[in-house]
């Protein structure tokens, strides 16, 4: 009988391994071209479109903890956007001057080129209340009035509610509105 069941052991060895992969070696399989896309995606440069939206995303998050902490600190905060980037700008003596508390420091636009980085004392003011920062158009509006602010800036009040505020990025044929009623969180909102 060992001599009969030994050829059929082998038939099916061999019948198996003819047939293809185990699940195991499909799956490693799946599990290293998944890294090498992702890989490959994160190499690829990011479309403009996406850095705004992205942008846009981070910059709710921002403008949320600048409202709540110059509630906490009990003086205003302003958000200066420019054409190179924003920063977050606190009341002094001498004026307005920007805050060096991660994370409201300056930032550069990520739709921008990371060429030079902002230096640490950058300031933006402007005129109009519009600003041009490469091919998107950045506008804000709402907030605290008055106290010697830019008229593009965002001025956050000493109080938890605040007037409704938005900033909207308008570039390559899309909207996106960051915006708040003044005591919700910012949202951000995407149209063409």
């Amino acid at each position: 009988m060992d001599r009969v069941t030994a050829p059929r052991a082998e038939a099916r060895a061999s019948a198996h391994a003819a047939h293809g992969f185990t699940l195991v070696e499909l799956l490693v399989a799946l599990l290293v071209m998944a890294l090498l896309t992702g890989l490959a995606a994160m190499a690829l440069p990011q479309s403009g479109q996406d850095s705004m939206q992205r942008e846009a995303e981070r910059l709710a998050a921002l403008l949320d903890a600048a409202r709540e902490q110059a509630a906490a600190r009990g003086e205003p905060l302003a958000w200066a956007p420019g054409t190179a980037g924003y920063t977050f700008l606190q009341p002094s003596p001498r004026g307005w001057v920007p805050l060096d508390d991660a994370p409201l420091t300056a930032r550069r636009w990520q739709w921008l080129s990371a060429d030079a980085a902002l230096p640490a004392h950058y300031q933006p003011r402007g005129v109009n209340a519009t600003v041009q920062a490469g091919e998107v158009a950045v506008r804000a509006s709402g907030g605290a009035a008055g106290l010697g602010a830019a008229p593009s800036w965002l001025v956050f009040g000493t109080e938890p509610v605040s007037p409704p505020l938005d900033v909207t990025l308008q570039g390559d044929g899309r909207v996106i509105t960051i915006a708040s009623d003044g005591l919700a969180p910012f949202t951000v909102r995407s149209q063409r």
